[in-house]
C-alpha cells in the first residue's frame, strides 16, 4: 500500500465510490467527501498529496477549492486533478488557471485515472529536491533517493524517516499530530506504533547531529506529536 493518500471529492456518491475503488487498487490510501466544505476539512485533517476533485461539486466549488488550496502555502504544492463533463476548450482552460495539475474530462476509464494519478505524482516528485530556508541550516530533500543533506553532509534515509522527514518540513515549527504521522506511515493499522514514532525521531535525530551536544532536529511535544525546529533550543529525545 502507498503512502500516499488521495482525496476524492465528488458530489455523486456512486462515482465517489467507483474512483475509490480504482485507486485502493492501484494500492493508494483514499479518503471519500461528497462537498467542498467537508473536503477541505478533510484536507486539513490528512494533508493528501493529491486531491481528485468535481468541478461542479456543492459547498465550495472546484474551481474556488483549487484557488484557496493554491493560495496557503501549507496546500499550494498539493496536486489537484480537476474532473469535469465539460468539455470545451474554455472549461479546461479555466480550470487551469484555477490551480488544477490536471484535467480530467468524464467519460474516462480507470486506466486513464490511474495514469493521471501517477503522472501528477511523478511531477510533484520531480520538482524536489526542496531548501527549507526556515531552519537555521539549509535542509535539502532529494525524494529521487530518499537521500538529506544537512550543513553540506550527505545522508541516506529509510523510507520511514523519510516520510516522517518532509512531511514535518512542511509545516517547520508547527506541531505534527501522533495520530496524523501513524496514518502517513501505517495506515489503518490498529496498533498505536507510538514507540515507532519515537524510535524513528531519535533515528533521526541522531543522524543529523553534527556533534555530541548538537540540538535535535525534532522535538517531541509532550503526547500531542512532533515538530521540526527553527532556531530555538530543546532538550534532545530520548528514544
Amino acid at each position: 500500500m502507498s503512502l500516499e493518500i488521495i482525496q476524492i471529492i465528488e458530489a455523486d456518491q456512486d462515482q465517489a465510490r467507483a474512483i475509490d475503488q480504482v485507486l485502493r487498487k492501484a494500492s493508494f490510501r483514499t479518503n471519500i467527501a461528497f462537498d467542498g466544505q467537508t473536503g477541505i476539512q478533510d484536507i486539513w485533517k490528512n494533508r493528501p498529496a493529491l486531491v481528485v476533485l468535481d468541478l461542479m461539486v456543492p459547498g465550495i466549488g472546484g474551481k474556488d477549492l483549487c484557488r484557496r488550496l493554491r493560495e496557503d502555502p501549507q496546500t499550494k504544492s498539493m496536486g489537484i486533478i480537476l474532473v469535469t463533463a465539460l468539455t470545451s476548450e474554455d472549461a479546461r482552460v479555466a480550470g487551469l488557471e484555477s490551480g488544477a495539475d490536471d484535467i480530467l474530462t468524464k467519460p474516462y476509464s480507470p486506466r486513464e485515472l490511474v495514469a493521471r494519478v501517477h503522472a501528477v505524482l511523478r511531477r510533484l516528485a520531480a520538482s524536489m529536491p526542496e531548501s527549507l530556508d526556515d531552519l537555521d541550516d539549509d535542509l535539502v530533500l532529494d525524494s529521487t533517493q530518499y537521500v538529506a543533506t544537512f550543513r553540506g553532509r550527505r545522508l541516506v534515509l529509510t523510507k520511514p524517516e523519510w516520510h516522517t522527514l518532509l512531511r514535518l518540513a512542511k509545516t517547520t515549527g508547527k506541531v505534527v499530530p501522533r495520530e496524523e504521522l501513524r496514518s502517513l506511515l501505517w495506515g489503518n493499522d490498529p496498533l498505536t506504533h507510538d514507540r515507532e514514532l519515537d524510535q524513528l525521531a531519535a533515528s533521526l535525530n541522531q543522524k543529523f547531529a553534527d556533534r555530541d551536544g548538537a540540538e535535535p532536529l525534532i522535538a517531541k511535544v509532550a503526547e500531542t506529536g512532533y515538530r521540526l525546529l527553527r532556531k530555538e533550543r530543546v532538550l534532545p529525545l530520548s528514544a
